[in-house]
């Protein structure tokens, strides 16, 4: 095969992913980008994850593309339910809530486990700018649960969440 044609095969992909949001990202993005639905309705794996003792089914969004597509569309999630976004990098991270339809908790944490910061993530006002939630430093995990949760669990910041061995070993698209 030509080189030429090997290296457009490369960069296809590139072309063709465009930014989407409710998810995590270093740089705002602009209000304006493009919406894609590509992931919709697409199962991501799943693994439980225990948060101050209680069970979670957390999808595991530790592609670029999952993680751009976070929550966005769902209409409801359930209260066992959440996602945890995992990334190749430890740096801090910005998310927001464009095309997302319900409220959401977001905990930031260390490597170790560690919370550094939670919130909880308002769906946007139509016509107002989109705000963003950033982490107060440098993260490798994100989890988004029901709006509430964390508030019912007492979750604080310096607490730790176990992140399993299973979930440890991934190794996540760089981002």
């Amino acid at each position: 095969m030509p080189l030429v044609c090997v290296l457009l095969m490369m960069m296809l992909p590139l072309c063709i992913v465009p930014e989407l949001s409710c998810r995590g990202k270093t740089d705002k993005p602009q209000p304006s980008e493009p919406t894609a639905t590509f992931l919709q309705n697409q199962p991501l794996p799943t693994n439980m994850l225990s948060v101050a003792g209680q069970p979670f089914t957390v999808e595991l969004a530790f592609t670029q593309q999952s993680r751009y597509q976070g929550l966005m569309f769902r209409k409801e999630l359930a209260p066992d339910a959440g996602m945890l976004f995992i990334f190749n990098r430890v740096r801090s991270r910005s998310f927001y809530m464009k095309n997302c339809l319900i409220d959401l908790d977001i905990i930031f944490i260390k490597p170790n486990g560690q919370i550094t910061k939670i919130t909880t993530m308002k769906i946007p006002v139509p016509g107002e700018p989109i705000k963003f939630y950033e982490s107060s430093g440098p993260i490798k995990y994100v989890l988004e649960l029901p709006a509430g949760t964390a508030e019912k669990l007492k979750l604080r910041t310096g607490q730790k969440i176990n992140i399993p061995p299973r979930i440890r070993r991934i190794i996540p698209e760089p981002d």
